[in-house]
């Protein structure tokens, strides 16, 4: 199975087989494409599946990864499908014009019991097939509906995931982190992914200069209504571009980031190592955050091997018991938020902060963090049994685990 995306191509017609074979066709233009294209295991492609996912993208109501993901979700069914002795003949997928209910279910059966899939990903598939066979009980613009029953009229064949509480990284998790590698550029990336909330794909795109309009907002002072003294703010917005979204747009949004933190990355950027690979570049809004041992630019790819390498070691030594995934350090972030009273005035004030740190398109997705596992509460006061500030968490920690870094840095 294979999924290829085209998001504004540009294509040369002058190079199509066509020409070839019909001598008087002028083909000379170029023109830009918007596609989704499926193809199943023997290079086949799937028009109706392709046809789908195309609409959708070209009118922009999936993004590039919801249709990667649609993409692969159907084509796990199809194969599925093909499995059964009843439909072994079907090599396309016109199979979809005809599936009845019945199979559906007895697929989500199969996952559930053979498969010994999760809930949520029966639901997400089950959710790919309906939305798949509503568009094809749907007339578009250049078609009539090709199939007149839909098996989904009475709702989803699937049960409705069950809620558990989220595994986020919590303080303890990202201290031992932070201290089972010895290279401090790490060690800022794991304190801002969690500080932070950034997505691995929204961390590969801050800037330095992102950080330098930062750390000149903190450098303003501020004066309260109650008194002339200049206020030292805990916290200073950071600009995140942010994952994209419908149409392919970057979604920029501002995202609260502890001083402590932009303090420990000022002397990152300060240092000879960062300074060495940061020449490369002509302009601080081109210039990346953050360089790994190559002195190039992170991948998505490379900050889950960064982060399994270094969850690995600690397992090794008997301190985690889990791989930490960039993710987990995302809740961390959303329970601190919602632990610190420094922020907001009651729990709704923190759980919209949350929501516009994240960068949730709707508070109901934020909603799901409003269950706080007791491992969270264990690290969220001090000695005395005081609420701990995110901002003062930070600074214990940076405070605790900063080392020097040198030119000879490079591991």
């Amino acid at each position: 199975m294979d999924i290829k995306i085209c998001s504004n191509r540009e294509l040369d017609l002058s190079k199509s087989y066509l020409t070839n074979e019909i001598p008087d066709l002028l083909l000379d233009q170029k023109v830009k494409v918007n596609g989704v294209g499926v193809f199943d295991d023997s290079g086949k492609i799937l028009p109706l599946i392709s046809e789908y996912l195309s609409y959708q993208f070209k009118h922009e109501k999936i993004a590039h990864e919801t249709a990667n993901t649609y993409g692969k979700n159907l084509t796990y069914f199809l194969k599925y499908i093909r499995s059964r002795p009843d439909y072994s003949d079907n090599e396309t997928d016109e199979v979809f014009i005809t599936v009845p209910g019945y199979v559906i279910q007895e697929y989500c059966t199969f996952l559930s019991v053979e498969e010994h899939r999760s809930s949520a990903t029966i639901r997400n598939r089950d959710g790919a097939i309906y939305a798949f066979l509503h568009f094809l009980c749907s007339r578009t613009e250049d078609r009539q509906p090709l199939r007149e029953d839909n098996p989904y009229s009475n709702g989803y064949f699937s049960k409705l995931p069950k809620r558990t509480p989220i595994t986020s990284c919590t303080l303890d998790d990202l201290f031992i982190l932070i201290q089972s590698t010895r290279l401090e550029r790490e060690r800022v990336i794991l304190q801002f992914l969690y500080d932070s909330g950034v997505r691995r794909s929204e961390l590969i795109r801050v800037t330095l200069k992102d950080f330098r309009d930062t750390v000149n907002f903190n450098s303003e002072k501020f004066i309260s209504v109650e008194s002339d003294q200049p206020i030292h703010a805990d916290y200073v917005p950071l600009a995140i571009k942010g994952s994209k979204g419908r149409g392919n747009q970057i979604k920029p949004r501002w995202t609260l980031v502890s001083s402590a933190t932009i303090k420990r990355i000022q002397k990152y950027h300060a240092s000879p190592l960062y300074k060495k690979h940061a020449r490369k570049y002509v302009n601080p809004d081109e210039t990346p955050a953050f360089f790994n041992a190559k002195g190039t630019p992170y991948t998505r790819k490379a900050i889950n091997e960064l982060l399994e390498r270094i969850s690995k070691r600690a397992i090794k030594k008997g301190r985690l018991d889990r791989i930490i995934s960039p993710h987990k350090l995302r809740h961390g972030n959303a329970y601190a938020i919602l632990q610190s009273n420094d922020l907001g005035s009651d729990y709704l004030d923190r759980l919209v902060i949350v929501q516009k740190n994240l960068g949730h398109n709707h508070l109901s997705t934020t909603q799901m963090y409003t269950s706080i596992p007791q491992e969270i509460y264990n690290t969220i006061c001090d000695e005395n049994g005081d609420l701990l500030t995110r901002a003062e968490k930070m600074r214990r920690l940076s405070e605790q685990t900063q080392l020097k870094i040198g030119i000879k840095d490079i591991k």
